[in-house]
Order: C-alpha cells, then structure tokens, then sequence
C-alpha cells in the first residue's frame, strides 16, 4: 500500500516522503495515529490540500531543528569509559548512551538518529553524525574520558591474563610429555630391530 507520511517515522521514512508499506501497518498504526495519508486516485484534491500542509510543517520541523543544530554545534558531550591501570577499556560509548545524553542535556532525540558506524572504544574526542531532519544533520562532539576501573574488574582482567597464562604453560606440558613418550617409543623399536 502506497502511503504519504506526515511526519517522520524513523526506520521507514522523512515527512512527505512516498513509501510502500504493509496494508495492515499503513490501516493498523500508521492512519489512525496521523502519521500518514493513503496515496490514492480516489482522494486527489484532499491528498493535494494535505501535501500543501504537510509541506509547511516540513519547512517549519526544518528551521527547528536547524537551531538545535546550532545548540548542539556547540555541546561537547562528555562520556565516560571505565580503563584499568594497565591501559584495557572495559565497555564502549553506543548511540544509546550518546541519546541519553542528549536528553540529560535537554534535547529530545532518538537514539536511531545518532550515526554511529561502531560504538566507540577508545578515549579521546570523536565527532558523531546526528541526523535530526532529512536536511540537517549536525556533527555532535563526543568526549571519552578515563574512568578509574574498579578493583572487581581489575581482578577479572588479572584471572584472565592468568588463565591465558596457565593455558598457554599446559600445552607445553602436554605437548613435552608427548613428545618424551614418542622418543621412548622410538627407542623401544629401535632395540627390537636390532
């Protein structure tokens, strides 16, 4: 079913944009909550007048976020990421955290409209797309900074390197006493030949 939407509906469409949808999904939630218009022959003129104010509040949605863009230009974003002493991150900052962050600071965004290719993992400053209209999309300026890990995951991140390091000592062993086996074989057979 071919729809008109008129308002964004993140993960199918921007406002005035023509898409094709599932009957049920255009009939069941996207009509009866204003979201969309049914694109059709038989509503010409009423689609046309609705298209008119559709674009209007496309316009006016665009020079509102065009200033919060300007706000967010400006915002650097701290995060902060938990680093043992010997350097190991533990976590990484995802678009989730990125968008609660944004709310704590007053703004209202979804997290699928931050641009995220990869959570991030390592400190420093990271610039993130976040994309708040069709048009306008704003590079967001994150901060990752050291959080002192605490002494349960400093504990965990030793047991491992001492797991790896045992691991790595027992294949030897193993792979010494199969190798003193098979010269003793070899002995063995080189007394019976003779």
């Amino acid at each position: 079913m071919r729809v008109i939407l008129r308002d964004d509906v993140v993960g199918l469409g921007d406002i005035g944009q023509e898409v094709n949808v599932k009957a049920g999904y255009a009939r069941n939630y996207l009509i009866p909550h204003e979201l969309a218009i049914e694109a059709g022959a038989k509503k010409a003129s009423a689609v046309a007048h609705q298209m008119k104010q559709i674009e209007k509040r496309k316009n006016q949605k665009k020079v509102e976020c065009e200033k919060v863009a300007d706000k967010l230009r400006d915002i650097e974003l701290p995060q902060e990421l938990r680093v043992s002493s010997s350097g190991k991150v533990f976590g990484s900052v995802t678009n989730r955290m990125i968008a609660e962050a944004l709310q704590a600071e007053g703004f209202e965004i979804d997290r699928r409209r931050v641009l995220l290719a990869e959570p991030i993992k390592k400190l420093g400053v990271h610039f993130v797309g976040v994309k708040l209209h069709p048009e306008v999309q704003v590079q967001l300026k994150v901060k990752v900074v050291e959080k002192a890990a605490t002494a349960e995951e400093e504990q965990a991140e030793a047991d491992q390197l001492k797991a790896k390091l045992d691991e790595g000592s027992d294949q030897n062993a193993s792979n010494s006493e199969e190798e003193g086996i098979e010269s003793e074989d070899i002995s063995e057979q080189e007394e019976v030949s003779e």
